[in-house]
């Protein structure tokens, strides 16, 4: 059973069982575009995001009643994707996959410049260490808070800004190398 990438929630409730609150609903048609955003910008590949965004909705089915509904469901989600991410990446078959995988391929060749953005966005992402890939996708791409990516990460809030600045630096780098072409 799988999650369709249009946000089908008929998958995971069969799982997590008949009858799921309109809440695990609600929740998962809102954010069900930014957590495999999010899990696939951490590195989840494109064959895997449908399982790990399912296994990642069924434990958030079981922990609903521990979200504070007086904050943003963001925060709480994003701490799931990077823990889901992070032991993504951590098996062993998930290691070195080739770059195609991790960028997809483009419909037709109109697409291009898009593919072209997305093979440097991949190539920067990968060459960040972990640490500093999940404080800027976070902050720069998702726009979560410095406070709310400390919180999620348990780090203290200047090594936060320490992550996002060092790795928007190496951005730069990479970014710059592929521009002259030395990185393609």
């Amino acid at each position: 059973m799988t999650i369709s990438h249009d946000g089908s929630v008929a998958a995971v409730t069969t799982v997590v069982e008949v009858g799921a609150s309109s809440d695990f609903e609600t929740v998962f048609r809102a954010n069900f575009p930014f957590v495999s955003r999010t899990l696939r910008r951490l590195g989840v590949l494109e064959c895997d995001l449908a399982d790990v965004a399912q296994e990642l909705f069924i434990t958030v089915h079981g922990d609903l009643s521990a979200w504070d509904r007086a904050r943003s469901i963001k925060p709480w989600l994003a701490a799931y994707c990077l823990r889901f991410a992070s032991n993504y990446r951590q098996l062993a078959r998930h290691r070195g996959a080739p770059l195609d995988e991790v960028i997809g391929h483009a419909s037709d060749a109109r697409h291009d410049d898009q593919l072209e953005a997305r093979q440097t966005v991949a190539r920067m992402l990968e060459a960040l260490d972990f640490d500093q890939r999940t404080a800027l996708v976070l902050h720069d791409m998702e726009g979560l808070t410095a406070p709310e990516i400390a919180a999620i990460t348990k780090v203290p809030l200047p090594t936060v800004y320490s992550r996002v600045r060092l790795a928007r630096e190496h951005a730069r780098h990479i970014i710059n190398k592929v521009d002259q072409g030395g990185a393609r």
